[in-house]
């Protein structure tokens, strides 16, 4: 007889900021039942960062990522650059680096006008789930690349569709060099 688990998974009816507050409180509730300690956040402005610490106990560490300093969208970056004070005051340690699943082949694209390039292609296959769930790949490998979690411990990753929060999964991170032994242990929710 097969052996395994089963577990629950919150589809949202549309993607968006509209489900952050519920993905938070998903992600956090798996937290306290499985003794999960730390949270990898997407973050681009840092407002979604700083609201999982408000609601998280003191013992979840949370860690916020966001996008490089080179990225296209300068008003979220200039923005997180004005909450990143709060956020180290408030324990969120910040990550920013370059993107895992574009990074400098962004920069082939954008001379040979190509798009078939195997991060695209990873980015592309993740996208079929939800935005989000191609996000939070992206943040788990930076965290890990940070310095911030590590290839064998299980973490919560939230990722989303722009702004806030709309995707959450349990995680395995992985490096940017051994990305593809990264593991997706768990979705906990995710648009439909």
């Amino acid at each position: 007889m097969a052996k395994g688990s089963e577990g629950k998974v919150f589809y949202f009816e549309k993607k968006g900021p509209v489900n952050t507050e519920r993905a938070l409180d998903i992600a956090l509730a798996c937290c306290e039942e499985r003794g999960i300690r730390k949270i990898i956040v997407a973050s681009s402005t840092g407002k979604t960062a700083l609201l999982l610490r408000d609601k998280a106990k003191s013992s979840i560490e949370v860690i916020g990522v966001t996008y490089s300093a080179g990225s296209k969208y300068r008003e979220e970056v200039e923005e997180f650059d004005r909450n990143r004070e709060t956020m180290i005051k408030k324990g969120i340690w910040v990550v920013r680096g370059l993107h895992a699943l574009s990074a400098t082949e962004r920069a082939f694209e954008n001379k040979y006008k190509t798009g078939l390039l195997p991060l695209n292609i990873v980015a592309d296959t993740l996208r079929m789930f939800s935005q989000g769930m191609k996000v939070c790949l992206e943040v788990a490998v930076m965290a890990a690349e940070a310095g911030f979690v590590t290839p064998d411990e299980e973490v919560v990753v939230l990722g989303g569709s722009g702004h806030g929060a709309d995707t959450a999964v349990i995680m395995k991170p992985a490096y940017a060099a051994s990305m593809f032994e990264a593991k997706f242990k768990a979705v906990l929710c995710m648009p439909a």
